[in-house]
C-alpha cells in the first residue's frame, strides 16, 4: 500500500501543476473524477483522460489559481484518503475559496482509477471504507 500512498501524493502534485503527461502515464484510460461541488449539484463526473484534461482547462479559464492542498494521506480499505483544502482565486471576480476537502482515490493495479472529492469528511471516510462495493 505504501506505493499507493506515494502514487496518491504524486497524483495530487501532478494535478496542481497540470501535468497531463503524468496523468496519461499513471491513470487508467477510463479514469473517473467526481468533483465535490459538481457531484452535489449536478450528480456528474468526469470520465476519461481527455475529459479530465478538458476539465482542468475549464478550471484554468474560470480560476486564476486552483490548487488542492492535501495535508494528510492515509490508507482506508482499498483506497487512499487525502484530507486538506481546495484553495482558489476566481479569475476576474477575485473570489477566494479556502474550502476543507477530503478526497478518496481508488486504483486498478498501480494506476489511478477514480478520485472522488467530498466536502463532508465523514461521508468520504464511509465511501472509502466501503470501497470494495461503492467506490469502484
Amino acid at each position: 500500500m505504501s506505493d499507493r500512498l506515494k502514487l496518491a501524493r504524486e497524483g495530487f502534485a501532478a494535478w496542481n501543476r497540470r501535468d497531463r503527461q503524468w496523468l496519461q502515464e499513471h491513470a487508467t484510460a477510463d479514469v473517473e473524477f467526481v468533483p465535490a461541488i459538481a457531484a452535489a449539484v449536478e450528480g456528474g463526473s468526469v470520465k476519461g483522460i481527455d475529459a479530465m484534461i478538458r476539465f482542468q482547462e475549464d478550471l484554468d479559464e474560470s480560476w486564476e489559481s486552483f490548487e488542492i492542498k492535501i495535508d494528510e494521506f492515509r490508507v482506508v480499505g482499498d483506497c487512499v484518503v487525502g484530507e486538506g483544502r481546495v484553495v482558489a482565486k476566481g479569475r476576474g471576480s477575485g473570489l477566494e475559496l479556502n474550502q476543507p476537502l477530503t478526497s478518496v482515490v481508488s486504483f486498478e493495479g498501480e494506476k489511478f482509477a477514480r478520485m472522488q472529492s467530498f466536502l463532508d469528511r465523514d461521508e468520504a471516510l464511509a465511501a472509502a471504507k466501503s470501497s470494495t462495493d461503492s467506490v469502484r
